[in-house]
């Protein structure tokens, strides 16, 4: 019995001691940044554009933030992480930002129910911390394609990257230096497409 007991004692004490160490909490992050209507273009292009899924290098496939200190090594922080995979987050970001321009007649998600006249097709080739000697920075980088819809012809075809220093060393100011650089690339991107419209006289 008192041998029971003391079994008893021994597992409810490691019991404790697990909870005293315990596992560290997870934090989650979000791209944040506004987005406002550009209500002062005069200029509408009469076409609509779908945005595909946009697809991601293998390293960016999980929700885990990604660091890097050199080109050959990855590394992930275990604890902190997207709210989503990156690719979900960079499309609702390109969808929302190309509504808002007020650029084009139309753009929506793909699959849709509405014809479009081209199809906005990407992929994700940097979305990461990268940190050099006292400085961190957030990286991004995406490849676009805008096809002729029903011929799939590529009417324009990009790599837009930015590179913004974080304000401090800590997680969150990496977060926010990476949603400044994707509102830039996407924000380029724009601006490439609708001259490229323009050029080809639509």
């Amino acid at each position: 019995m008192k041998k029971s007991f003391a079994v008893f004692l021994l597992m409810l004490t490691m019991v404790e001691l697990g909870g005293c160490g315990g596992v560290p909490p997870t934090y989650y992050y979000r791209i944040d940044y506004p987005i406002e209507n550009d209500a002062t273009n005069s200029t509408v292009l009469p076409v609509t554009i779908g945005v595909a899924q946009f697809g991601s290098d293998a390293l960016y496939e999980g929700d885990r933030i990604v660091y890097r200190q050199s080109p050959y090594e990855v590394q992930y922080y275990h604890y902190r992480r997207w709210i989503a995979p990156p690719r979900k987050i960079v499309t609702e970001k390109v969808l929302k930002q190309y509504q808002a321009s007020g650029a084009f007649k139309q753009v929506v998600r793909l699959p849709a129910r509405v014809e479009v006249d081209y199809i906005l097709r990407g992929q994700i080739r940097a979305f990461e911390e990268w940190d050099e000697s006292k400085t961190w920075y957030g990286i991004v980088s995406l490849d676009f394609r805008l096809q002729r819809a029903g011929s799939n012809e590529i009417v324009w075809e990009k790599t837009i990257s930015e590179k913004t220093m974080a304000a401090k060393r800590e997680p969150v100011e990496v977060v926010k230096a990476i949603s400044e650089s994707l509102n830039k690339v996407i924000s380029s991107s724009i601006q490439q497409v609708k001259q490229q419209l323009k050029q080809a006289n639509i």
